[in-house]
């Protein structure tokens, strides 16, 4: 018996996407059957299908929770606003002290210079003509005593844009290119000391033959003593020869080649009086009888 062929009106009525009922449940029916039918039960019985819950009103142990927590907050920011006037009151405090433990070792070292002298000029002089000279030119060679002349004062500052910590130098492999570096100070000394200076000294502080110059951090030591730039090397000597040698030498064309290519800044100049003091820390290491 032949099939009897379908209607078309049966054609038009199967859905298109009847292979797709997986996916198509998934689109229509986003909601789990298990809710629906619960949601369609609380609705018969009057109760509120969506988030009855949160209209719910809060329990009393609750609100007077959330009161304390407030309350706790609230002292503990007037405590802070009462506490900053008198935090600061003390860093101020602070310092102050510090600035003046600061002018009162300034004041006693200068003092100890000025009396140090007055002992070396009074040794010299018990010595005799002779020997007092040579104990004189000894206290200025070692530093024991404050000298005074002409000299050449060099100078050495920080690059412009300094404080770019993009920027690497080449010779340190990865130290910032335009700071002056503690070589840098010992090039200088040395090129101050193969020159012909008589006593030389950094921001104030005199050196010896037993000075260290090293870097501690982002501070260059001078013994024991940080720096900050400018550095200015003072040297008492003959000015006009020391100002040729020392431009002429290694280490003052090492210093013109860093301004030059880092922009370091390097200058001199010849003065005609230079007052420095004596070494701070001195330790004697060997004597001798005088002959």
């Amino acid at each position: 018996m032949a099939s009897m062929p379908t209607p078309p009106d049966a054609r038009n009525s199967a859905r298109r996407d009847a292979s797709m009922s997986l996916l198509t449940s998934l689109l229509n029916d986003t909601l789990d059957p298990g809710y629906a039918e619960t949601a369609a039960r609380r609705k018969a019985k009057g109760e509120d299908a969506g988030g009855s819950h949160w209209t719910r009103r809060p329990s009393p142990t609750v609100l007077l929770g959330v009161a304390a927590v407030a309350l706790v907050l609230v002292i503990a920011a007037i405590q802070t606003h009462r506490q900053a006037p008198s935090a600061e009151r003390e860093r101020q405090q602070l310092i102050s002290r510090v600035q003046d433990a600061e002018r009162k070792n300034s004041a006693d070292e200068s003092m100890i210079s000025t009396v140090r002298g007055q002992l070396q000029a009074a040794q010299a002089e018990a010595l005799g003509p002779e020997q007092g000279k040579a104990f004189t030119a000894m206290s200025v060679a070692t530093g024991a005593s404050p000298v005074t002349g002409p000299g050449l004062e060099v100078v050495l500052n920080d690059a412009a844009g300094a404080d770019n910590p993009s920027s690497t130098d080449p010779r340190q492999n990865g130290t910032n290119q335009s700071r002056v570096l503690d070589l840098d100070l010992q090039h200088a000394t040395n090129g101050l000391w193969a020159a012909g200076a008589e006593a030389v000294a950094i921001n104030g502080q005199r050196l010896t033959a037993l000075s260290a110059i090293r870097t501690a951090g982002s501070a260059i030591m001078v013994d024991f003593r940080p720096l900050s730039p400018p550095y200015t090397l003072q040297a008492i000597g003959d000015p006009k020869s020391m100002a040729a040698k020392f431009a002429d030498g290694a280490d003052g064309r090492y210093l013109f080649e860093l301004k030059s290519q880092y922009g370091i800044g390097f200058a001199t100049s010849t003065k005609n009086k230079l007052s420095l003091p004596a070494a701070t820390q001195l330790t004697l290491t060997d004597a001798v009888p005088a002959p």
